[in-house]
């Protein structure tokens, strides 16, 4: 094993590729770390913004130590954050397409959430540069290059016969050749991996979890590639560099897209700017309608306010929002359908990554970073959750027409971004 790492390490050629392996390794995982620090900082910006507007709009609200509920609920955003997890680096997944830093009124929250929405992540296939774009794509590519020719160049040179004559083990020669490239392909994927995790103390187990990932990644294209080389007929360099970049182009590039093009197909799913679009005429075409339109099917969801004062004044916060909920009611139904097919979509997915290694690949990394779709829809529900909180914390001083307390104002309740990780 130690002179086939010696001979190895005088070519130049094969020392050249794997310092490029290691260096665009250590790149990719700079690069996905960039990416989340600078979504951290966004994030702490917004919070300590949201702070200060909240403190600017009590002090140009309040009026003896009260203010208006629908002041309240119109005017003062609040921030829902989609708080990276600490190996989000490892996979950026959904992070980049999705907002992590979105405003929250007590207005509809289906316009809120989807409006502007010009990305989906079910149609992200190649991604961002990060390390599991790097692993999936290049690292079969590094895999071919050093083992497409273990036979092909000693027969090349001349030397197969007389190389197999002197082995006592012809199976055991070629595997500790096979195995020393394997070996050298993975330490330039893991060890960039095991040094970041260390200068930035980052935790063992989704560490363990990354570097198993990558290793039986490596070991399937090591065993596909080393099987086709040296096989019997495996005397042409050129043929089988040909053959295996064929299966690399077909594993990781046109069966992935094929299956993406048959997920949309098998589980069509609404836009969601259409949804978004939707909202926006229910809220519109509201204004037009009588007001007991809006307001029976609300008391009807909320029996507790349906005492409260009619409304004779061609306006009032409680009736604006009331329709504005009202809206989100009417469009649950294509919500949850869509979210359904999102749901559907990552379980096929999941199924097809049995089959295709690319595939479970960025699944288990994404699984590991919490950016895949699941987490998505999870940090969602945390969302709306949230503003159905700020809706009965709001509601009482509406409907029963109050003065809305500065000391309630400070215990509205605050989007907490820790619980989409739990």
């Amino acid at each position: 094993m130690k002179h086939e790492f010696k001979l190895l390490l005088k070519q130049r050629s094969m020392v050249a590729l794997l310092l490029l392996s290691l260096a665009l390794t250590a790149l990719s995982l700079l690069n996905g770390w960039q990416n989340i620090q600078h979504i951290q900082a966004q994030i702490s910006h917004a919070q300590h913004e949201e702070a200060q507007r909240k403190q600017d709009f009590v002090h140009l609200h309040q009026h003896e130590g009260s203010l208006d509920a629908g002041e309240v609920g119109y005017y003062v955003f609040h921030h829902a954050y989609h708080q990276p997890a600490e190996w989000s680096f490892i996979a950026l997944g959904n992070r980049l397409v999705t907002p992590y830093v979105q405003r929250i009124r007590l207005l509809g929250l289906q316009g809120q959430l989807y409006d502007g929405e010009s990305h989906h992540p079910e149609y992200v296939m190649l991604g961002s540069f990060d390390y599991a774009f790097w692993l999936v794509f290049f690292s079969p590519l590094l895999c071919i290059a050093l083992l497409h020719d273990l036979k092909a160049s000693e027969h090349q040179a001349q030397r197969l016969l007389f190389l197999q004559s002197l082995a006592t083990s012809p199976k055991h020669f070629w595997f500790k050749r096979a195995l020393t490239r394997a070996l050298l392909i993975t330490a330039t994927f893991t060890l960039p991996v095991l040094l970041f995790a260390v200068i930035h103390t980052l935790s063992v187990l989704p560490l363990l979890q990354v570097l198993a990932i990558s290793l039986l990644y490596i070991l399937f294209w090591t065993i596909l590639c080393a099987a086709f080389s040296l096989r019997a007929r495996a005397l042409n360099a050129s043929f089988n560099a040909l053959a295996l970049a064929s299966a690399w182009l077909l594993c990781c590039v046109v069966l992935p897209n094929l299956a993406q093009l048959w997920l949309h197909q098998q589980f069509p799913l609404q836009d969601g700017s259409q949804i978004a679009l939707q909202h926006r005429q229910l809220v519109h075409g509201a204004w037009d309608l009588p007001k007991a339109d809006t307001l029976e099917p609300f008391y009807a969801l909320y029996p507790q306010w349906q005492h409260s004062a009619p409304v004779t004044d061609r306006f009032h916060w409680k009736w604006y929002f009331a329709f504005q909920h009202m809206a989100d009611v009417r469009l649950q139904a294509q919500v949850t359908a869509r979210e359904q097919s999102l749901l559907q979509r990552d379980q096929a997915t999941q199924q097809l990554g049995l089959l295709l290694p690319s595939i479970w690949v960025q699944r288990s990394l994404e699984n590991v970073a919490q950016s895949n779709v699941t987490h998505l829809l999870a940090h969602r529900q945390h969302i709306t959750a949230f503003h159905s909180q700020l809706r009965h914390a709001i509601y009482p001083a509406l409907f029963d027409e109050k003065p809305f307390t500065v000391e309630a104002f400070r215990q509205l309740p605050v989007f907490d971004s820790q619980h989409t990780h739990e």
